[in-house]
């Protein structure tokens, strides 16, 4: 069989703020690892990423007349726009078998068919082995009720089969298929470069061991969903192979260095290969630094690490259920920028109790560390989160939504939405533009032959 498997559209442009996190910037992990699952059964594949897709009407058409069936990837903030893509892919082929899967329809797993109703299945949790069941399906031989995972329609009524089931042995998965992406650039911010070309990223884990209370987890509602990990020696092998093609990689884990045993492992055995890739650290909490780890991370190629900070207050830290101290955040990125690793830093406005004193406590925080990138944003109240939990029992929220800026208005913060955007705009100007920064920027631009930072930081500053 052959199956076209599309990344919708943006909704809209991010803000600038966010830059580092437009859809475009990355490849469709996803896609790929339910790629490689269907190619290792045998059937043919094409990924067409419509966030960069040149001429993305007329290729849809002429792709979609050789297709089997159609996946579509969702998540909650874009549903809009594969709302209109599908009509769009029904409109051209009203027979074509419509799959759509991805973090919108694990959080809503009924809904998601009604909310996009040109959908003909939905997939929910982990979907490399329920896609090979579906093709079981369209190919006559199992019926939906019977595959584990699933919602689709029979007779005008909204159906599920069999309970969700987990993948426990991810070593047991095959690497993504990331060659039926490699005619898209990704890797760019803003047409900049903030990773050396060619740029791909990774998991090496699923689920995180921690429960901040902001953050959107499926263990929270489906049952059994854990931590899991996948081996050191199989990590590096998928590093490995990358190797021979990319120039970095992301490792997109909620917590890469959770396990810090196999942390060593992993970087020991880089180092004994000697791989030339630059690894990025997407997801690293302060409590997991260590001295030599780091120096093993810095011998096998690490360039960026990325830590959720989220404020520079402990209580705002201790009501998030963080779990570090303001010291460990110092140690941290201190030791971060001691190995010549550029640090970022991810934090929020808005908690409950937050204060302008609190606001001013965090920027000055930010301020004090050495940090490369700081990304200042609102809170948000997201389905799957203890904090939208709490929101909903206490009727500020209702449980139809999936995304809320924390606002006064609500009952979820001390501020409005619009004072949080100003406060977070006022905050990226003044961390940016501070004289300090720019001449440490450029100090290290020049010991690391790499103006990309400085041009991000003037960037950011001029559209401020």
């Amino acid at each position: 069989m052959r199956f076209l498997l599309l990344r919708a559209p943006e909704s809209e442009r991010p803000a600038e703020i966010y830059s580092f996190y437009a859809p475009s910037i990355y490849p469709p992990l996803g896609l790929q690892c339910i790629a490689a699952a269907l190619e290792h059964d045998g059937h043919k594949v094409e990924i067409i990423d419509l966030c960069l897709q040149d001429n993305s009407e007329e290729h849809l058409k002429n792709s979609l007349i050789s297709s089997d069936a159609v996946g579509i990837s969702v998540y909650s903030n874009d549903y809009d726009s594969v709302v209109d893509l599908s009509k769009k892919i029904k409109d051209l082929d009203s027979d074509v078998p419509l799959i759509i899967g991805g973090p919108h329809c694990t959080f809503f797993p009924g809904r998601s068919l009604s909310d996009i109703p040109h959908a003909d299945i939905s997939v929910t949790g982990e979907g490399e082995r329920v896609i090979v069941d579906i093709v079981r399906f369209l190919q006559g031989r199992k019926n939906l009720s019977d595959i584990n995972g699933i919602y689709y329609r029979e007779n005008n009524q909204i159906k599920n089969g069999k309970p969700l089931e987990i993948i426990d042995d991810l070593d047991s998965l095959h690497f993504p298929a990331r060659h039926l992406v490699e005619k898209y650039d990704y890797g760019k911010v803003d047409n900049l470069y903030l990773y050396k070309p060619k740029f791909t990223s990774m998991i090496s884990s699923r689920g995180c061991p921690f429960k901040c209370r902001f953050c959107a987890r499926y263990g929270n509602f489906i049952k059994g969903w854990g931590f899991r990990q996948r081996s050191a020696e199989n990590v590096v092998k998928e590093i490995q192979e990358i190797d021979e093609k990319y120039g970095s990689v992301m490792i997109a884990d909620d917590c890469f260095l959770a396990d810090r045993t196999r942390a060593h492992k992993i970087m020991d055995r880089l180092i004994e290969t000697g791989t030339n890739i630059d690894l990025i650290i997407e997801g690293a909490r302060v409590d997991s630094a260590d001295r030599e780890l780091y120096k093993k991370m810095k011998k096998a190629g690490v360039k960026l690490i990325g830590y959720g900070i989220e404020s520079g207050n402990q209580d705002v830290l201790d009501f998030y259920n963080k779990m570090v101290t303001l010291d460990q955040i110092r140690e941290a990125v201190k030791l971060g920028k001691e190995m010549g690793f550029i640090t970022l830093a991810t934090i929020m406005f808005g908690a409950p109790m937050e204060t302008r004193k609190h606001v001013e406590n965090t920027i000055k925080f930010a301020c004090s560390l050495p940090l490369d990138i700081a990304i200042f944003s609102p809170l948000y109240y997201v389905m799957g989160s203890q904090l939208w939990d709490e929101a909903v029992k206490n009727k500020k929220l209702t449980k139809g939504g999936y995304s809320t800026i924390a606002d006064s208005r609500r009952g979820l913060a001390n501020f409005t939405a619009e004072e949080l955007n100003e406060i977070t705009k006022k905050a990226t100007k003044h961390f940016y533009s501070r004289p300090s920064y720019m001449l440490s920027q450029i100090y290290r631009a020049f010991l690391r032959k790499d103006f990309r930072l400085v041009k991000n930081g003037l960037r950011i500053i001029t559209s401020s």
